[in-house]
């Protein structure tokens, strides 16, 4: 932040917020027309360097970066037909009380904001600023494609192939967690994040192989993933144990039934089966999130990024146009995309883009 912006922020009385998501609101008005409203708020957020995570024609929200571009606060303006503006400012994490962090950011826009409304409107540049956002956000230069780029070919779901590649992966994950855990020492929480993130990034690799995009089977399929990675780790274990020990009369089951009376210990702590049962489950548990958020992440790039720009950028005009589903189908099967299946994956990819465009603003 430079000299200007530190010393009106300087000025800015602080008012104290306690909640478990501290924040504060407050108004003000301007005179400004009400179309060169949100392009001088673009304006005030781009002076600032808070970066913008949504905008429509009514409303910005915007986060700022605190240190480490972390980002602490989220900024929501909002106009009003009457001409008042509502700047209403939250703190990211909880921390139950904000010593007045959110009071100054507020206060900061509207200072901000009334500097530049002032200068912008001796200069001409607040007309400039509206002129361009309308030539931003219009579809008035939109050139309507006479053709597509046709749909891709690509292969049917398939079900036995995720499934397969599921228990290559897991089974891998399984002699590797062995090893390392025999060898080792094992750190818990480490561990189980690096297995998460390799076995989601692995197992989204096979469902693109497979075109298998279904999430809730999936789901089912990373649950048993865990469970043959759990009873592949500690079956390896055991085959290491007996091994190094000559106790090959011992049963896996009864080695299992072993381990559970002698409990965990932690170091000279002992647990017992309760902290030993509580360890397996947060070692299943645990990378079972891990591996859904990276699954979902990558299958949503790769349900994008298999439908060409130009017809999203079409099939979104269409939408914004204020056609219908049915009405859009129709469009796009004169362009080529008669398949009700590729006009699935368009709606699907468009889907995907307005999730990710939600995640960023939370």
């Amino acid at each position: 932040m430079d000299i200007e912006l530190e010393n009106l922020e300087f000025e800015i009385k602080r008012k104290y917020s306690f909640k478990y998501k501290p924040e504060f609101s407050e108004s003000f008005k301007t005179d400004i027309k009400e179309s060169q409203i949100i392009p001088l708020t673009i304006a005030v957020f781009e002076k600032l360097e808070w970066p913008i995570v949504f905008t429509n024609k009514n409303s910005v929200e915007a986060k700022r970066k605190g240190s480490w571009n972390k980002l602490t606060e989220k900024l929501t303006i909002t106009k009003e037909a009457t001409g008042k503006i509502n700047v209403h400012s939250k703190t990211i994490e909880g921390n139950f009380i904000d010593f007045g962090k959110n009071s100054k950011r507020t206060g900061l826009f509207i200072a901000l904001f009334k500097k530049l409304e002032s200068e912008y409107k001796e200069s001409g540049k607040l007309v400039e600023l509206e002129t361009e956002y309308e030539k931003q956000n219009s579809w008035a230069d939109y050139v309507i494609p006479t053709e597509l780029p046709q749909p891709k070919k690509t292969a049917k779901p398939n079900l036995i192939l995720s499934i397969v590649g599921g228990l290559v992966i897991a089974i891998l994950f399984g002699l590797l967690i062995a090893f390392l855990t025999h060898n080792f020492i094992y750190f818990i929480g480490l561990y189980e994040l690096g297995i998460g993130i390799g076995i989601g990034y692995l197992f989204s690799q096979v469902l693109k192989t497979a075109n298998f995009l279904e999430l809730r089977t999936t789901q089912f399929m990373i649950v048993g993933i865990m469970l043959v990675m759990f009873i592949t780790n500690h079956f390896t274990q055991y085959q290491f144990i007996i091994a190094e020990n000559n106790i090959f009369d011992l049963g896996f089951f009864e080695f299992m039934k072993i381990r559970f009376e002698h409990g965990l210990t932690i170091k000279e702590l002992n647990t017992g089966w309760i902290g030993l049962t509580l360890s397996w489950i947060f070692q299943m548990v645990f990378p079972y999130f891990i591996a859904i958020g990276t699954v979902a992440i990558n299958t949503a790039k790769y349900t994008i990024d298999k439908i060409p720009g130009e017809v999203l950028e079409y099939a979104i005009y269409l939408f914004e146009m204020g056609k219908f589903e049915s009405e859009v189908r129709a469009e796009l099967a004169q362009k080529g995309w008669n398949k009700k299946s590729d006009q699935d994956d368009v709606f699907n990819a468009i889907a995907e883009i307005s999730g990710f465009q939600q995640l960023r603003r939370e």
